[in-house]
């Protein structure tokens, strides 16, 4: 990612993590738990593993990232130039302990455990990240729960809702996010040992118990078997991810229609510099929703290529491993960058309550010609009522007048109801159903995850 961009699409921390000096780094810490492990069965000598585990800073200092990139291009992967300069390194250190780096693994093993390593630090930035923007969302639920505007299906006026059911919708699906990352953790985060074709031959009978010490000094899972083949725990991670980035992208689609000049109910936070023209000094765009947009169009493309990948041939792919390497970081990127945009969103959101209640009465009654009905149909029955206001409507636009007169004035609604109670139907508050029940039950299941 250009420079230029990285500020609108990313975040700093993730795209760190995701660095070229990240991943020989993650990858280095892949090989010291593979010594240590091995020295711990007894596979090679301890002095060996002691040697190669203090040589890890120094080693990534030392390392010609430039030799790297090159090779890489001829080699197929950086595990295998890696693995050339970083044993050329602890050579210098100790002849004897370059001898036993890399001892009985082979490249997919380290690049795959230096994968979900990155992973796991980069879900801890997405579930940070996420937990911030439940609460706030949570908060914000709370403080407009009672904010009557208008509920809209299919982009029209449909029913009156409130800003704090909106809200609670969205605090609920963050919830979820947040339960299928915990949920997830255990399976997928971990460690891959099979060396050539996941038989671990090399190590003869001590490969199981190279393994579990391999996992347990990375504090990655003990995997039952070689999933060099199988992807699903990439793919699961990714996906999951993905999901967030698409609950990101509805939510700003939401405020993004929201800050419509016709609508403007909502708008994202100002700030110097912030969602200008170029040549219209009039404009505020919706910059934060523009960039999540963009991504939650993008990362869709990025998970197919890894659905695609699952399909591999035999004990190790060709190809389809290959593509992760691209795809896996740029969906955490940009995931990352659009749950920091969502947050400052909905710290910041510019909430107008008068235009909300101001477009409740846009169609002069209509969205309230179902609570009509609804209190006809016990009277005369749902089919007659139905009849009987949409005649109303299609009288109310054509005398460009509120439904309310027109219904006002009709004997079949005046033997039933009085003028005060034809008033209380048409108030957008009284007609909201059980969405303050919806609000308490997502700020319950709130606090049960919370204790």
């Amino acid at each position: 990612m250009s420079q230029l961009y990285a500020s609108l699409f990313y975040q700093p921390q993730v795209t760190e993590i995701f660095s070229d000096r990240a991943l020989v780094k993650y990858m280095i810490q892949a090989e010291i738990a593979l010594a240590q492990a091995q020295a711990e069965v007894g596979v090679i000598p301890v002095s060996a593993a002691v040697v190669i585990a203090e040589s890890a800073d120094s080693a990534l200092a030392h390392l010609d990232f430039d030799s790297l990139a090159v090779a890489t291009g001829l080699a197929g992967n950086v595990a295998i130039p890696f693995v050339k300069q970083f044993t050329a390194f602890v050579k210098t250190l100790d002849e004897d302990a370059a001898r036993f780096v890399h001892w009985g693994a082979t490249s997919q093993d380290i690049l795959d455990t230096a994968c979900i390593l990155q992973c796991r630090d980069a879900l801890t930035q997405v579930e940070s990240l996420l937990q911030q923007c439940f609460e706030m969302a949570l908060t914000q639920t709370q403080a407009y729960r009672h904010q009557v505007m208008i509920g809209r299906t299919w982009l029209q006026q449909a029913l009156p809702i409130t800003f704090g059911h909106k809200l609670a919708r969205w605090a609920s699906a963050f919830q979820r996010d947040l339960e299928r990352i915990h949920s997830m953790k255990s399976r997928v985060l971990t460690a891959q040992l099979g060396g050539a074709v996941g038989s671990l031959a090399s190590l003869q009978q001590n490969g199981s118990a190279v393994v579990d010490a391999y996992a347990r000094n990375l504090g990655l899972s003990k995997p039952s078997c070689t999933w060099h083949g199988e992807r699903d725990r990439i793919v699961e991670i990714a996906s999951t991810v993905a999901l967030i980035m698409g609950t990101l992208g509805k939510m700003a689609r939401d405020w993004s229609l929201m800050m419509q000049t016709e609508i403007a109910e909502l708008f994202e936070p100002t700030g110097k510099g912030r969602g200008g023209s170029s040549t219209m000094p009039h404009k505020r765009n919706p910059v934060a929703a523009a960039s999540i947009l963009a991504a939650a169009n993008r990362v869709p493309v990025l998970i197919s290529s890894l659905y695609q990948s699952m399909v591999q041939e035999h004990e190790r792919s060709l190809g389809g491993w290959h593509a992760e390497w691209l795809a896996i970081p740029e969906i955490f990127q940009l995931t990352a960058g659009a749950l920091t945009r969502t947050l400052d969103v909905l710290t910041g959101m510019d909430v107008r309550a008068d235009q909300m209640r101001a477009n409740l009465e846009c169609t002069s009654g209509l969205i309230m010609a179902e609570a009509i009905m609804m209190a006809l149909a016990p009277k005369m029955g749902r089919m007659q009522a139905h009849h009987l206001v949409e005649k109303a409507c299609k009288t109310a636009v054509e005398q460009k007048c509120h439904l309310q007169t027109v219904i006002s004035e009709l004997d079949e609604v005046k033997q039933y109801f009085s003028s005060e109670q034809i008033q209380q139907i048409f108030k957008p508050e009284s007609y909201l159903g059980n969405i303050q029940a919806q609000i308490d039950a997502v700020l319950q299941d709130a606090a049960g995850e919370r204790k």
